[in-house]
């Protein structure tokens, strides 16, 4: 266990004497989080999309809706509570509006009907959406209780009239419940700037093991496989000691990126445990796709060239540079066929969703199943000799 650890920290300390690691570990994730991160959301100006579920169905539930829908601040979108439910899951829309059974008869009674608005926790557009619902239903009340008072009180005078409608406004305050959905007690939020954020590091990531995983060829090329081989050092001690500094280098590229975007960017990675959970079966994944690769080239040169292609490919592939909902459905069922797509899942689901670790067991048993094959193949296929 020693020479494993020597190995390891001798490892380690090579790579943070090259000043260009620094620009490379940090720089460019950075650099890139910020560039593509504002891009795309300059580009997110669009209005959300809300469902309206209308359970009551009457005139009045229609008026409100058109009501919204006249603000142009929202786009709607009108379901049943079962497709508005999907659509919620699958994160098409940023909630939805319920207008239940009775709303028209509450209005006319001069009741005050509840009307529920259901939001993703990472919509920051509740509020927005809560006061137009209420001053949408206000303005409904005014126009029904003017239309009573008209038809209750034919004859009296205008100003009167005027007047009680004045009284009903000053007292009919809408009921709005607003549902923020997330899992945890503290709400994260998984913008565009956060995606990207995941996204890229991933990335930089896999670029920093595939040249660290490059040093098993480095090593065998000029001679250190034999040096070190001729000492009392075992191949499996040899491989560990390799192993395990890819993993902490890793660690701490991964580890350092989220407290300098938590920091900067205020990104919010959520449960401390899950990230610790995933980011762990992410590194071993990318080592093992670095041996994988290192198992069919035959220097650190040809390693670097085809890892960058591969890596670089499968990130634009798996949603890094951008939101895979622009990308066409071929696109988007491919991405579920490299890692970085289910570390952006994870990702997602801890962050925005407030998710643990039971929530992200499906994501992690995939990328395990990617490591156990990149690892397999890319063991037998080392060579020492």
């Amino acid at each position: 266990m020693r020479r494993i650890g020597a190995i390891a920290a001798f490892e380690i300390k090579r790579m943070f004497q090259k000043p260009q690691s620094f620009l490379l570990m940090f720089g460019m994730p950075l650099l890139f989080t910020f560039i593509f991160g504002g891009l795309f959301s300059e580009g997110e100006k669009n209005n959300p999309i809300i469902s309206v579920v209308d359970q009551d169905n009457t005139t009045l539930s229609k008026t409100l809706i058109d009501e919204v829908k006249s603000k142009g601040l929202v786009d709607i979108s009108i379901d049943d509570s079962q497709t508005a439910d999907q659509k919620f899951d699958d994160q098409k829309i940023a909630g939805y509006i319920q207008l239940n059974s009775g709303f028209e008869k509450e209005l006319l009674d001069k009741k005050t009907p509840e009307v529920v608005f259901v939001s993703a926790a990472s919509f920051d557009g509740a509020a927005m959406i809560e006061q137009l619902i209420n001053d949408s239903i206000v303005k409904i009340q005014i126009g029904a209780t003017a239309s009573n008072f008209y038809q209750k009180m034919t004859g009296e005078e205008p100003k009167a009239v005027q007047d009680k409608i004045v009284e009903e406004i000053t007292g009919a305050p809408a009921s709005i419940e607003t549902v923020a959905v997330t899992k945890d007690n503290e709400v994260a939020t998984m913008s565009n700037l956060t995606a990207r954020s995941a996204g890229f590091t991933i990335m930089f990531v896999m670029i920093s093991m595939l040249i660290s995983t490059g040093v098993l060829l480095e090593a065998r090329q000029t001679g250190v496989w034999y040096r070190i081989m001729s000492t009392p050092t075992s191949k499996r001690e040899l491989l560990g000691g390799y192993l395990l500094s890819f993993f902490l280098i890793g660690w701490i590229q991964f580890g350092i990126l989220m407290l300098i975007t938590k920091v900067i960017f205020h990104v919010n990675w959520g449960n401390l445990l899950a990230n610790i959970v995933l980011v762990s079966c992410l590194l071993l994944c990318t080592i093992g796709l670095g041996l994988f690769i290192a198992g069919f080239v035959k220097s650190s040169e040809q390693q670097s060239v085809f890892g960058n292609l591969i890596v670089i490919s499968t990130c634009m592939l798996g949603g890094v540079y951008w939101p895979l909902e622009i990308m066409p459905d071929f696109m988007q069922q491919a991405a579920r066929f490299v890692p970085q797509y289910w570390g952006l899942e994870g990702f997602t689901e801890i962050a925005a969703r407030g998710g643990t670790i039971l929530d992200i067991i499906y994501p992690i048993f995939v990328l395990l199943i990617f490591t156990v094959v990149f690892l397999t193949i890319g063991m037998k296929r080392i060579r020492f000799e």
